[in-house]
């Protein structure tokens, strides 16, 4: 055991408690019986650098990933994720990471990248689960520790796991570290983000372009015989549910007491779970039998749930997406106040709406098309008329008095700071960045149709902070460009490790 989670006991970090004793039930995988993978534990998943591993050890890998969540060490999940994606982590299982992490820990043998328990053991107290105040809590670690085994963990899982973190570290400094861009490099980039635009727009609103459109009767009937199969009502669907709400006023009681009630929310969330799993568990039956209230909704769609569900994004998204004949009663789904398990009671499948049903709908369509073509004719001939101009000698002033459509001159911006009194800010900003001064781009859509961006003038103006700025520039341009070589090399050795998977992972 690690000898400084033995130092102290006392208060602790109550929401681990929840997040360790829901782990199974979020991540559970093949021992559920639900998903992708079959009962038998000792049945090979995948092979990689030649050698086979169960379901039992994939269960373990993918249960390293929720350990790195739960000691918020979210940048390395996400990191060693994004090395190489090949399966985007399908039913639950983080394949990704897992294959990933065998890649690298066999890489850190190869090359020798070696770190120490001392190494590890400091990189652990710097961890924010095991922070209170600015300052490493060993009762806060004693906690964690002493959860571990509900994972399928030891103490020493945890030095594992930030030794795979900071050998991730040194290996991309080892592949990519030496990579530092050029001074010019690094002056250009700087310019082009700093520098203040001078710029003016020509709007062209859709709403004028929809008042001018007109659309017949046979254009109706033609668009819908053409899209006839597009309009259909929504799916909708019944539900019953169990809400478990979460303790409140957990601020108000001191820390034993606070572990108490998330302990118990948590082992109340889970024994229900656990019940659902039994053959033939009805979700009505089981809240009875558990005194507990069910709630029944619908049939509803996905963007029509009713009032007390209807700010629930995540759990109605669970519910369109959930297959009632494979999953009868759901998993755990997490809600603005706490947990929702669910059952799909009755599927109404999508109907054939008739021409007279969707005919307005069909009408807002065309208007909309016609208006967004006339709107883009109008931008670029006017634009083309521009240019004429602008190549003859002509002010830009004077060319749109001509044109007899508005100039309107923009505060002042840079890429890095867009104006924040533009309704297209970003666009225009865009835009802007890539023309040099004096010249017109092409339109620019925007929420509220399309602009044409004149650049008056582009000016670097000196800074106080502009030593600092360079610097973040640098660093930010070598931290890029390092990731994506030691990507591209991380790549080449997953190949070399001849991944294949077993089971069914999409």
């Amino acid at each position: 055991m690690l000898e400084f989670f033995r130092r102290h006991r006392g208060a602790f970090l109550t929401v681990l408690t929840v997040i360790i004793i829901l782990s199974f039930s979020v991540w559970g995988g093949w021992k559920k019986g639900r998903g992708g993978f079959h009962d038998d534990p000792t049945e090979t998943a995948f092979t990689i650098y030649g050698k086979d591993y169960s379901k039992s050890e994939l269960d373990r890998h993918t249960r390293y990933m929720r350990l790195a969540y739960m000691m918020q060490m979210y940048d390395f999940p996400s990191q060693l994720s994004m090395l190489s994606q090949k399966y985007q982590s399908q039913n639950q299982v983080p394949l990704d990471f897992i294959f990933n992490l065998i890649v690298l820990q066999h890489e850190m043998e190869k090359n020798g990248v070696v770190v120490s328990d001392e190494e590890a053991t400091a990189e652990l107290k710097k961890l924010p689960a095991l922070q209170n105040n600015g300052a490493y809590d060993a009762a806060r670690a004693n906690m964690l520790e002493e959860n571990l085994g509900s994972m399928g963990f030891r103490a020493p899982d945890l030095l594992e796991i930030m030794k795979y973190k900071v050998g991730l570290d040194k290996l991309r400094a080892l592949v990519a570290g030496n990579f530092t861009p050029s001074p010019l490099a690094v002056t250009k980039t700087y310019s082009q983000q700093y520098q203040t635009v001078k710029a003016s727009t020509i709007t062209f609103a859709l709403d004028d372009f929809k008042k001018k459109a007109e659309v017949t009767d046979a254009e109706i009937k033609k668009y819908y015989d053409e899209k006839k199969d597009t309009y259909k009502t929504a799916e909708q669907r019944a539900v019953s549910y169990v809400f478990f709400e979460e303790p409140k006023d957990l601020d108000k009681l001191d820390a034993d007491k606070r572990a108490k009630a998330q302990n118990d929310f948590g082992k109340k969330v889970n024994d229900f779970n656990e019940a659902t799993l039994k053959p033939h568990a009805k979700l009505e039956m089981l809240a009875a039998g558990m005194k507990m209230k069910w709630e029944a909704a619908g049939p509803f769609a996905r963007d029509t749930a009713p009032d007390p569900l209807k700010n629930e994004r995540d759990f109605i998204a669970a519910i369109f997406a959930a297959s009632p004949s494979a999953h009868p009663i759901s998993d755990p789904v997490r809600g603005s106040k706490g947990y929702y398990i669910f059952s799909v009671l009755k599927r109404v499948e999508p109907r054939q709406q008739e021409l007279a049903e969707v005919k307005e709908k069909v009408k807002t369509t065309l208007v909309a098309q016609k208006a967004r073509e006339a709107m883009l004719k109008a931008a670029n001939d006017a634009r083309d008329a521009l240019q004429s101009g602008l190549k003859a000698g002509k002010k830009i002033a004077d060319l749109v008095k001509e044109q007899k459509i508005a100039l309107v001159d923009l505060p002042e911006f840079s890429p890095s700071a867009p104006s924040p009194d533009m309704k297209a800010g970003q666009e225009v900003t865009a835009a802007a960045e890539k023309l040099p001064q004096g010249q017109l781009s092409t339109p620019v859509n925007t929420p509220a149709g399309a602009v044409l961006v004149y650049v008056n003038a582009k000016e670097l103006r000196k800074r106080d902070d502009s030593s600092t700025l360079k610097q973040n520039v640098q660093d930010n341009m070598a931290s890029t460009e390092q990731f994506q070589l030691f990507q591209a090399w991380f790549q080449k050795r997953w190949e070399e490790a001849r991944v294949k998977v077993r089971f069914a992972a999409a």
